[in-house]
């Protein structure tokens, strides 16, 4: 983490730029990670709220994304910024600590509304395999189409599952570090591959912006990119495992 964030007296001055952030130009209040102590590694970082209002920010214009549309992300620089510290989350060097428990909630929480996605989808799709007729019949008789749309279920199911039981640990509080990354790699890669037999069994329409079966399609994508990418998860769950 490139961001600074220098005691003075009893205010962190924090200089630096945050590439990409989920909702920057409409939000009120950030939560920075920032290096307090560079000599010290991961344990020298420390997480701050920060109001959009202070001087010394510079939150840049939105990206031009492919898909989740409604979430818009862009920069946000530090020029300066003063932060008193009671504005410090936890104490100094345990921002490690504390960004790592919250991805676990993100990465569960969060993807459980591509599971509602993933939903919605099968219906839509299941609806549309049952009225769409060649040669006179349904396309749900299809046996390729019909195992499509199971293959659909049963990777929303294993899913679902594996998202109830990640948020099932964390509310006992036991370690869910395995849990939470399984979830996010299976609920991640089970979307784009679902939204792909969607599209494929809605065939020239599934294709069009106006039904909105892409949009499913454009909106998976980056679930295996942000948040932890699809290959830290994995490495997440080899160290688990022992390798």
């Amino acid at each position: 983490i490139k961001t600074q964030a220098t005691l003075e007296g009893e205010e962190y001055v924090l200089n630096g730029l945050k590439s990409y952030v989920s909702n920057a130009p409409i939000a009120d209040v950030f939560v920075i990670y920032a290096t307090t102590n560079p000599s010290y590694g991961h344990m020298g970082i420390s997480a701050f709220v920060v109001e959009k209002e202070k001087a010394g920010i510079v939150i840049g214009e939105p990206f031009e994304t492919m898909g989740l549309n409604s979430s818009l992300i862009s920069t946000v620089e530090f020029k300066d910024c003063r932060v008193p510290k009671s504005h410090r989350i936890g104490e100094e060097g345990k921002g490690t600590n504390i960004f790592a428990k919250s991805m676990e909630w993100e990465r569960s929480c969060l993807f459980a509304t591509y599971v509602g996605m993933m939903e919605r989808q099968l219906e839509t799709t299941i609806n549309h395999a049952s009225k769409r007729k060649q040669f006179r019949k349904t396309i749900g008789k299809n046996q390729a189409i019909s195992h499509r749309i199971v293959d659909m279920k049963l990777r929303l199911e294993a899913a679902r599952l594996l998202i109830y039981r990640a948020c099932w640990l964390m509310d006992r509080g036991e370690d869910a570090v395995m849990e939470v990354s399984l979830a996010k790699l299976a609920v991640s890669e089970a979307a784009i591959q679902s939204s792909l037999d969607a599209i494929q069994i809605h065939a020239g329409r599934g294709y069009l912006t106006q039904i909105g079966i892409e949009q499913n399609l454009r909106d998976a994508v980056p679930s295996t990119i942000f948040s932890g990418t699809s290959e830290i998860q994995r490495d997440l769950v080899a160290k688990k495992l022992g390798l």
